[in-house]
């Protein structure tokens, strides 16, 4: 199995793994919550499920894997991983009956990771694409 195949395959277990750990944590959390609940805590398991989990399957079954450069790899779960970190402060605060805007910055921050490892993808394929050619 390639390399790539095998870093596809380890995001995917390790993209269910914090999925799994969100649901759990969300679940222990609500129970000594008095009954409050949060939207953003019960949503929080998606970032890595959709973001990570599901992409590295498709790219571990489908020759894709070979297209994904190791830097975009990096910065796209590192997007996802701040947007989780905002879906678990905006829960906590909403649970403890707040309200603030201090999370904004977890969101403008996913942005500017999962875009720079857009261009960096972009940038990536064109690269290894006239490498080939020359």
């Amino acid at each position: 199995m390639p390399a790539t195949r095998r870093r596809m395959l380890r995001a995917c277990i390790t993209g269910c793994a914090v999925a799994l750990f969100c649901v759990i944590f969300t679940y222990i959390y609500e129970q000594f919550s008095h009954g409050a609940l949060s939207g953003y805590m019960r949503c929080m398991f998606l970032m890595p499920f959709v973001g990570c989990a599901l992409p590295c399957l498709v790219g571990a079954v489908t020759p894709l894997h070979r297209l994904v450069g190791r830097i975009p790899f990096n910065l796209w779960n590192s997007g996802l991983a701040i947007w989780t970190v905002g879906c678990l402060f905006r829960g906590i605060v909403n649970i403890s009956g707040r309200f603030t805007e201090l999370d904004r910055i977890y969101w403008i921050g996913g942005w500017v990771f999962l875009a720079a490892a857009c261009l960096c993808e972009i940038l990536h394929l064109i690269l290894s694409k006239t490498r080939t050619q020359a």
